[in-house]
């Protein structure tokens, strides 16, 4: 594989912005308007997973530590909430991202979990199926990419997957680690979301 240079939504929620995708994730965090919320975000990973017929299965690991009872009893019962309010801030999401790059993206499915430890944190792992992040571009081959949208990568990690029969061919910006079923970023800041390039075999 060759490498190139790096050439607070409805009326009762706001999406606070954690990592990347022109400052918004698809990990949010509901909360009241008007909410005040006290949090670090511990730990944040993010994994995409290229599907044979071109999807994008979305796994996202997100660990919140608020910082005082209130905080906390605000942030879990705003992950707590239904999953049909949840899924309302996705498609208001995607349609933003339309607007954003003029493609046409499509939500399939989402679905959360979230559970608690000592010490006000809680564990949010969120999954959804998106259409539209691979593009054909060729015979056989095809492009996973979100043009000219940043990343944001402090303390975070996103892991790009491909299929087994297919074969990264090319990627920018360059990842931290390069394995042949993976590409990994990890805590390098903010980035222009990755272009990559494969062939299916």
């Amino acid at each position: 594989m060759s490498e190139k240079p790096q050439k607070k939504g409805s009326s009762n929620f706001i999406i606070i912005a954690l990592i990347f995708i022109a400052g918004i994730s698809i990990i949010n965090i509901f909360m009241a308007r008007n909410a005040r919320v006290d949090f670090d975000i511990v730990n944040n990973d993010n994994y995409y997973y290229i599907q044979d017929n071109g999807n994008v299965v979305m796994l996202s690991k997100v660990t919140v530590q608020a910082k005082d009872e209130k905080s906390y009893n605000t942030l879990l019962a705003s992950y707590k909430k239904p999953d049909n309010e949840k899924r309302k801030v996705y498609e208001d999401f995607i349609e933003n991202l339309k607007k954003k790059t003029g493609r046409n993206f499509e939500l399939i499915s989402v679905q959360s979990t979230v559970s608690v430890n000592d010490g006000y944190r809680i564990n949010v792992v969120e999954k959804s199926e998106i259409k539209g992040f691979v593009q054909k571009i060729g015979d056989n081959k095809y492009q996973f990419s979100l043009n000219d949208q940043k990343i944001k990568l402090e303390n975070a990690t996103l892991y790009i997957y491909k299929p087994d029969n297919w074969e990264f061919l090319e990627v920018v910006p360059n990842p931290t680690e390069i394995k042949d079923d993976y590409l990994l970023w990890k805590n390098i800041g903010e980035i222009e979301f990755p272009t990559v390039t494969l062939e299916r075999k």
